[in-house]
């Protein structure tokens, strides 16, 4: 239900912005000047923001976002274009003190991605040197930002580098890039620190380029020893080197001369073949490791020191600002240390939004991970893992732990775990804990743990496979539920025993090839939302007694199709559906594409009036996505589709049957529901 903002109280108001996503603030500041100002003064502040210039489709695409877990979490996405449509634009004006420059048009669209949330993207045909410094400028507003911006660039992106300011970290991805592209990125934004090459470097870089001034450089693909002799920065990691062992003794002797490399920190490269250790220890002074005198070095090599604190010697408020501002994967892991960490971070109220359970094979293994859900361009759907545990046979007895989770039952929680940490290429941390206990009582206890740190309620999304040998996830409240393994198969006993086990869920989607026949009592065919994206028949949409069915790859006939709309309007069967699509392709179908006028023949039918369109809705709105794998949104009802109505109560519903595709929309209310609601308006 729609609320005037403005009319709420100033701390309700404050409140409602607080609580919202920063993609949703982003957009609110858009409004309006007043809900630029209440998005202002609400106080809101961004943590480190990314740019992120790309080619999408002929097209130059820039994001502002967040980075997690090297996936760039957007903000604002828009889009270069050459001309704007006049369909749906809307007009902003950025800022008071310069009119012309920032008065932009834009045309927003909005999507829904794989994991239910929406995205939107922006098209604008303005100058984008003007663009992406007014958005710039407006981030930095909304958000009180003035730390420094990550860069992530592509060589494939026609034009001048992004308009943009307080560049410090630098990320080139691409196929290939060439010296001159990286001396003028370089010299445009100089005053970065970091960079990093994830493309193949072709021609030689010259000895003076600002390349080798960079104080943090990261090369992913192969290079020569220049790379490094020529380095006045920091820190390099070069992936793999092409260099001899001499090479490597004369950088060595440059820096023990003191000749050259006075600022070096750390140095990390590879060889495709082994090197010969001894030849450049030969050739260099160095002292071995004495073990019985081990405090002559370090223990540890640390690239970046942290100062340990005592959390709990801190003032309250103070314990509580540092726990709200933890990622959830720093949390769990600080939830584990004592009992007073977890009670800690119980009473500081953070709330986890919709979790996902993962059960899968690795490496002989299986793993299960808790974890948020997230969306990248680059990889799809992705799991961002608050908890990854490996279930083994035997635990490595070096550095375990114990772990009393709760304190009502004692036996069954007190686990023995072992703890791995692994940084990623993004340089975040993440952690896979290892257990020998009862897979069962493990699963269990982790959830009730996670349920009770982050006062969590809601129900699960699973997301299993075949391969796992183990049973089936000891695990409670699942609404949604995922079989992955494209190059795997399912058959119809597994998808019994699980459904048969999470009785409750709703959504099922199945990525898998489905081995045999599904009888028609199948619990499959009693779930209200349904995706499937391997190939199936016409059985599959006509025992279906459910809400919500795609089918990707279904082999059917014209005369499958009219059957199950005959059934639909004589209210025969279906009386719950709300949408169905199905996809064929040619090479299930005879060979030939659908004859979406023999479909329309068979039945009653109204086609679309431009005369009259208010008789119809304008679009038949999807509000959620009801399985994982659909991307819903909006979809215009306009001459495309026919409509098609129930004869018992005339619900309404809109018909599209075409090449590979047919669509079915059934409106939520049907003529006698409307019918009575405005008898009753008038009788009141």
């Amino acid at each position: 239900m729609p609320i005037h903002l403005f009319k709420l109280p100033i701390l309700v108001r404050f409140s409602v912005v607080t609580e919202l996503e920063y993609q949703e603030i982003f957009l609110l500041s858009l409004c309006s000047r007043r809900t630029t100002f209440l998005v202002e003064k609400a106080g809101i502040r961004a943590p480190k923001l990314t740019f992120q210039l790309e080619e999408r489709n002929g097209y130059n695409r820039f994001k502002i976002g967040i980075m997690d877990n090297f996936i760039l979490l957007p903000i604002i996405r828009l889009k270069h274009v050459t001309e704007l449509k006049s369909k749906g634009t809307f007009t902003v004006k950025f800022g008071l003190e310069y009119e012309a420059d920032t008065s932009l048009q834009l045309r927003c669209k909005m999507y829904c991605m794989q994991d239910g949330s929406f995205q939107h993207i922006i098209d604008c045909a303005h100058e984008p040197v003007v663009v992406q410094k007014a958005f710039q400028k407006h981030i930095n507003s909304i958000f009180h930002y003035s730390d420094t911006y990550h860069l992530i660039l592509s060589m494939k992106c026609k034009g001048p580098l992004p308009n943009i300011t307080n560049v410090s970290k630098i990320q080139i991805e691409d196929e290939t890039v060439d010296p001159q592209f990286l001396t003028n990125v370089l010299t445009r934004y100089s005053d970065h620190h970091s960079l990093s090459v994830l493309s193949r470097i072709v021609g030689e870089l010259p000895n003076d380029s600002p390349f080798f001034q960079v104080q943090n450089i990261h090369v992913r693909f192969e290079c020569g020893p220049d790379y490094f002799r020529n380095f006045a920065g920091r820190n390099m990691f070069l992936g793999t080197v092409t260099v001899t062992e001499q090479e490597i003794i004369q950088f060595l002797h440059k820096w023990i001369s003191h000749e050259a490399y006075h600022n070096l920190e750390t140095l990390s490269f590879c060889r495709r073949k082994s090197l010969n250790g001894n030849l450049i220890r030969q050739a260099i002074e160095f002292e071995e490791y004495d073990p019985n005198e081990p405090e002559k070095r370090p223990a540890h090599y640390a690239v970046e020191s942290a100062i340990p604190l005592n959390l709990h010697k801190l003032p309250r408020l103070v314990r509580l600002l540092i726990v709200t501002e933890s990622d959830y994967q720093d949390l769990f892991l600080l939830s584990l240390c004592s009992h007073r960490t977890t009670f800690l971070i119980e009473k500081a109220g953070i709330k986890a939004p919709k979790l996902i359970f993962q059960l899968q094979e690795r490496h002989g293994h299986d793993q299960f991970k808790i974890g948020l859900s997230g969306y990248s361009l680059r990889y799809g759907w992705i799991l961002l893992p608050i908890i990854r545990l490996m279930h083994v046979t035997k635990l490595k007895s070096k550095r375990k732990f114990n772990v009393k989770f709760g304190l009502d039952d004692e036996g069954d929680t007190n686990l023995q775990l072992r703890c791995r940490m692994v940084c990623m290429p993004d340089g975040s941390i993440q952690h896979r804990i290892d257990c020998a206990n009862d897979p069962m009582v493990v699963q269990k206890a982790f959830q009730k743990h996670i349920n009770s740190i982050f006062h969590y309620s809601d129900g699960y999304q699973l997301i299993t496979s075949m391969k796992c040998k183990r049973p089936l996830p000891h695990i409670s409240n699942v609404s949604k539920i995922q079989i992955e393994d494209e190059t795997d198969t399912v058959d119809p006993q597994f998808l019994k025993n699980l459904l048969t086990t999470y009785p409750d869920s709703h959504t099922l989607s199945v990525v898998p090839d489905i081995m045999g026949e599904l009888p028609k009592d199948s619990p499959f065919f009693q779930v209200q939302d349904i995706f499937v994206q391997s190939q199936c028949g016409p059985d599959y949409f006509h025992n279906f007694v459910g809400r919500n069915m795609e089918l990707h790859n279904v082999a059917f006939t014209e005369q499958d199709v009219i059957q199950f709309l005959q059934k639909w309007i004589s209210n025969e069967a279906y009386h719950n559906l709300e949408t169905l699509s199905l996809w064929t392709r040619y090479a299930t179908n005879g060979g030939n594409p659908i004859n979406g006028d023999m479909i329309r023949q068979a039945i009653e039918f109204e086609r679309y009036d431009p005369n009259e369109p208010e008789k119809r809705p304008a679009q038949y709105v999807v509000e959620s996505c009801p399985y994982v794998g659909s991307i819903p949104g909006k979809y215009d009802l306009d001459e495309r589709f026919v409509e098609i109505k129930r004869i018992t109560d005339g619900k309404r519903a809109f018909l599209y049957a075409d090449g590979v595709h047919v669509k079915l929309f059934v409106l939520k209310s049907s003529l006698n529901e409307i019918n009575s609601s405005l008898i009753n308006c008038s009788i009141i």
